[in-house]
């Protein structure tokens, strides 16, 4: 009756799994260097085989699914640069013509290879072949409103991406696109309609001039840039700018130093912005120009719906904010920058922080200098970190950077601190931020400073600790009864009465065993809530073995009973 039983659950299974599988998969290997990687061939053996006949083979499991229940279409090559012919050929030979999908969602990842694509001189790839395959994805998959791609674009390529085509015939249909380039890319389309709710135009590497849509799109929900300097979309917020982003509710920039300098006698703004002032007015069905810019500037109170904004940075060259009227985020709730030192500051006057749920600052140390993290009323996560190159001005600018982000407000419950300084820092005597639950702590302070700020954060329950410096043992601490000893003579006081998850981070110490054990006993031996401790197995089992002794000796035991029970995680 079992094994019958069992029979009828694998054919019910087996049944419905095409009816669960959500992925329609295309993906292209190259059976030359399939399954080799750098464990099996040398370099010099690996490049030998890239280069021969190009015995390719598409894996698919088309035969899984069902074309009613199949929700995304994944299109990808791992080889050389495919051509578009032979993916219209391979999906034209699995029959995708003969079924009616019901996929929203294309995804198209076209990796191209450094040394048979670029160094090699192929065959140009036509315009006319990303048509034909354009028309047959556009004509096949009619429900897709949604467009993935990761173009790693070969220079066989003209100046469109692969997908160019499918944008321009589908745009009327596609509401959103995330859509990573390779090289100096072009979008193909000027304009993007009004429909569009969510938009990614990223940049594998940095160049001076990308060529972006207009966007005018009032729908628009959520938005992301990379590669583009800060102010030629920053300024634009302010009321009577080229763009307005009413439905905004997610905001993301990236900008990277351009390869080249910006010609002589010309801004960043002529450069980038010239063709969009141009473009900013059309012509009514009358002739006369209808222009996107509002002239009641009195009326403006800010982008209502805009909640998150990310803004990374890595030089003030290009991204000098005008003055003047300055954007307003009157609902912002989460903020992520990683800003240029003297920017910081600048930035943050545009910030109503207040209102933050959610803060997150990635900055020179120096940045931090005569800031304070002050007006934080709502604020319920706050992850603050430091990357600094100078040893000079790590200390003590370092310890006060400790002291300012343990001053936050009591109402934090999230706190994440990081710090790059290779000297020694201490923790603040006092702290304000007693409401803390989580805490993650990457510095290099000490073990024998952590009880003091522990019993200052009375309901924390997650402690992570990366780079922690570990304290020598005392000479008579080798046996268990010496440790013993050694720990009944300790401060008796619990550390923490609420701490349930322990993470410490043991890993890149020049520390021996038998340190690391002494100096996470001695912390989580006066934490009695402690349930789980995460580390890695080959610690663990010897924290086990070390900890075993120390419970049969019976005037410590109802110390560390909770130890007993301690769960390991890895």
């Amino acid at each position: 009756d079992l094994q019958q039983y069992s029979h009828v659950c694998r054919c019910l299974r087996e049944s419905t799994l095409p009816h669960l599988e959500r992925r329609l998969i295309f993906e292209r290997y190259n059976m030359a260097v399939e399954g080799a990687g750098k464990q099996t061939l040398s370099h010099e053996e690996l490049q030998v085989a890239k280069k021969l006949p190009p015995q390719t083979r598409w894996l698919s499991n088309m035969d899984r699914v069902t074309a009613a229940g199949v929700r995304e279409v994944v299109i990808s090559t791992v080889d050389r640069y495919p051509h578009p012919d032979d993916v219209l050929a391979m999906l034209r030979e699995h029959g995708v013509e003969r079924h009616r999908w019901a996929a929203t969602t294309l995804c198209i990842h076209f990796k191209a290879d450094f040394d048979l694509d670029d160094k090699d001189e192929g065959e140009w790839i036509p315009d006319e072949s990303f048509a034909a395959l354009a028309s047959f994805l556009a004509e096949h998959l009619p429900l897709v409103d949604t467009l993935r791609m990761d173009d790693n674009r070969c220079r066989r390529v003209g100046p469109r991406n692969a997908m160019s085509a499918y944008v321009a015939e589908r745009l009327g249909k596609l509401r959103r696109m995330f859509l990573k380039f390779a090289y100096l890319p072009a979008f193909g389309v000027k304009t993007l309609p009004a429909h569009i709710t969510h938009l990614t135009l990223s940049v594998h590497g940095a160049y001076e001039f990308i060529d972006i849509p207009r966007i005018m799109t009032s729908s628009l929900v959520s938005l992301t840039l990379s590669a583009i300097p800060l102010n030629f979309v920053w300024d634009k917020f302010t009321h009577g700018g080229v763009l307005e982003f009413n439905e905004l509710r997610s905001l993301d920039l990236t900008f990277h130093v351009p390869y080249r300098s910006i010609p002589s006698g010309k801004t960043e703004d002529d450069l980038m912005w010239e063709r969009y002032n141009k473009e900013s007015t059309e012509v009514d069905e009358d002739g006369n120009k209808v222009s996107y810019v509002d002239s009641k500037t009195d009326n403006y109170k800010g982008n209502h719906k805009l909640k998150t904004i990310s803004v990374k940075e890595h030089t003030p060259k290009y991204t000098v904010l005008k003055e003047g009227k300055r954007p307003r985020f009157p609902k912002l709730r989460h903020l992520q920058l990683n800003l240029y030192p003297g920017r910081l500051r600048e930035f943050l006057r545009d910030i109503p922080l207040g209102q933050l749920l959610t803060l997150h600052i990635s900055a020179d140390l120096v940045a931090y200098k005569g800031m304070r993290l002050v007006g934080l009323d709502s604020l319920q996560s706050s992850n603050i970190c430091y990357y600094s190159e100078s040893k000079l001005r790590e200390s003590p600018h370092a310890n006060r950077f400790l002291a300012k982000v343990f001053a936050q407000p009591p109402h934090v419950r999230r706190l994440t601190v990081g710090t790059s300084s290779k000297c020694r820092l201490r923790l603040p005597p006092t702290v304000a931020c007693t409401g803390i639950r989580r805490l993650k702590l990457t510095a290099q302070v000490s073990y024998a400073d952590l009880p003091a700020l522990l019993r200052q954060l009375p309901v924390l329950e997650y402690l992570y600790l990366q780079r922690t410096l570990f304290v020598e043992p005392p000479p008579l601490t080798h046996t268990p009864e010496e440790m013993a000893r050694h720990f009944l003579a300790m401060d008796p006081r619990p550390v923490s009465t609420s701490l349930v998850k322990f993470a410490p981070d043991v890993l890149c110490r020049n520390a021996t065993d038998e340190v690391v054990f002494y100096n996470i006993f001695m912390l989580i031996g006066r934490v009695p809530s402690l349930r789980v401790m995460k580390m890695f197995s080959f610690y663990s089992t010897h924290f086990l073995r070390e900890l075993l002794p120390l419970l049969k000796i019976p005037e410590l035991l109802k110390f560390i009973r909770h130890l007993a029970a301690l769960e390991f995680k890895e």
